[in-house]
């Protein structure tokens, strides 16, 4: 009968999950949304605790938990295991240690708060339409960007900022990599570099092996990964492989991003951000806008001749309207 719980054994561990045959837990369809709401607030601050406090699997599961959580629905323990490169075991321990049996459980309350994912809205749309009438929702934006913008300033003076400004500059060449949606923010960000400095080029991993940079010894040379959440797969990888062969590796990312000290010599991370509708490249263009301009101004006169060269160039060729 639909009305009376099935019951099916859990993922992990021996007792038994009462699940409904329409997929939700028993007792689940008689809380209000109140309640829900509430319960996946909950979960939420258990994973904002393992992320700080945890043990260092509790931390990368907790991370992934917290980046993905719309997105648990399509996931198993299996295939999060395979990501984190733990085992299923572990992060059925670590379902356990969250009040859940297995992830089955946990999929319903991902899809009622479906937050903290790249261009996902987080607010219902009558919410954000009366703020956006009410002149609240720009207001609330701007104020975050600006928020942004000041931890980036305040980062420019960290000697982290100093040191990724001194390997671009004295790096015999440059490799700068991004995928997907931000992979033309990165290519711009390379196509202004060369203003600055020569041997600048931009791998977009057409070839399948990044053999341009892999397929040559080191030397003195700078790969700059440029990734943000949801992480490409490529990007972790690449970025190890080229630490391994003994290319310094600039990783530029967000706080979400748990495998930095493996695969990266230096890492500047965005500031923290809470979007309400989607992600704002705001703060990466002005992270990029900011590094460029270091760059420049640390290069001196060398900079500023090639600067005058290039601009020769364009009036040589003509692809410029002249000022």
């Amino acid at each position: 009968m639909a009305g009376k719980p099935a019951y099916f054994p859990a993922l992990f561990g021996t007792l038994p999950v009462p699940v409904r045959l329409d997929g939700m837990r028993v007792g689940q369809g008689l809380d209000t949304p109140g309640e829900r709401r509430r319960g996946v607030q909950d979960l939420v601050e258990k994973l904002q605790q393992y992320a700080r406090s945890g043990t260092p699997a509790e931390r990368k599961i907790a991370k992934y938990f917290s980046d993905h959580l719309s997105d648990l629905s399509v996931e198993t323990a299996a295939s999060i295991a395979v990501q984190l490169d733990l085992s299923p075991m572990t992060v059925g321990r670590f379902l356990r240690t969250l009040g859940y049996q297995g992830l089955g459980e946990i999929r319903p309350d991902s899809n009622d708060n479906a937050v903290f994912s790249a261009w996902q809205v987080n607010d219902h749309l009558d919410v954000l339409h009366k703020d956006m009438q009410d002149g609240q929702l720009l207001t609330e934006m701007m104020a975050k960007q600006i928020d942004a913008l000041q931890q980036l300033h305040t980062m420019t003076t960290q000697p982290i900022w100093a040191a990724a400004v001194q390997a671009i500059i004295s790096a015999d060449e440059v490799f700068v990599a991004s995928f997907h949606n931000i992979g033309g923010v990165a290519r711009y960000f390379t196509e202004q570099l060369t203003y600055a400095r020569d041997k600048v080029r931009y791998m977009d991993g057409q070839n399948g092996t990044y053999a341009e940079l892999l397929g040559r010894d080191a030397g003195n040379s700078l790969l700059i990964v440029i990734t943000c959440r949801r992480f490409a797969s490529k990007s972790r990888t690449l970025a190890r492989t080229a630490k391994k062969a003994g290319h310094k590796v600039l990783l530029i990312t967000d706080p979400h991003c748990d495998w930095s000290r493996e695969a990266a010599d230096l890492t500047l991370v965005l500031p923290t951000t809470r979007p309400r509708m989607w992600d704002s490249f705001t703060p990466l263009t002005a992270l990029l806008d900011f590094l460029l301009t270091s760059v420049i101004v640390a290069g001196g006169e060398a900079t500023s001749q090639r600067t005058r060269r290039i601009s020769e160039l364009q009036d040589i060729f003509g692809d410029f309207m002249r000022r």
